[in-house]
């Protein structure tokens, strides 16, 4: 995890991403936010790139294959597990089954979308503030 690396975002809610982006810009402005609305494309990105994202977020209800899907996909592959990227669900509605499923795929938070833009951004707010401080095994470079 870099602190300055790209934020991740799956959610194919086009209106969702206008009301997230700039949210995110403001609380996180040394990350670049990219956001996908496919899962499968989510994957296949991080598959490939050099960069160290700092995290990801994802809607669990996507088109194609859903969120706990895309986070089954990255734990099933080693070199995405071994990158040990944040995961965070941001998703509505939420349902208890979904929650437990989630955490049995190690995840690092499940959040439901809250109803205000200014909820959200409390919510994102702590998000991004937890993950800019904890240490996590990507904060260290090969020098550590």
């Amino acid at each position: 995890m870099e602190v300055n690396g790209p934020i991740i975002f799956i959610d194919d809610d086009e209106d969702d991403q206008l009301i997230l982006k700039p949210i995110l810009e403001e609380i996180a402005p040394l990350s670049s936010i990219l956001f996908f609305t496919n899962g499968q494309v989510a994957v296949d990105y991080l598959k490939t790139t050099e960069q160290r994202p700092f995290l990801i977020i994802s809607e669990v209800n996507l088109a194609g294959i859903n969120g706990l899907e895309l986070r089954r996909q990255i734990e099933e592959d080693a070199q995405l597990r071994k990158r040990a990227i944040p995961f965070i669900f941001f998703t509505h509605p939420v349902y208890k089954h979904m929650v437990e499923e989630a955490y049995d795929l190690t995840i690092q938070g499940f959040f439901e979308k809250r109803d205000s833009i200014s909820e959200i951004r409390l919510q994102l707010q702590a998000i991004i503030d937890y993950w800019s401080k904890c240490l996590h095994p990507n904060r260290f470079t090969n020098e550590d």
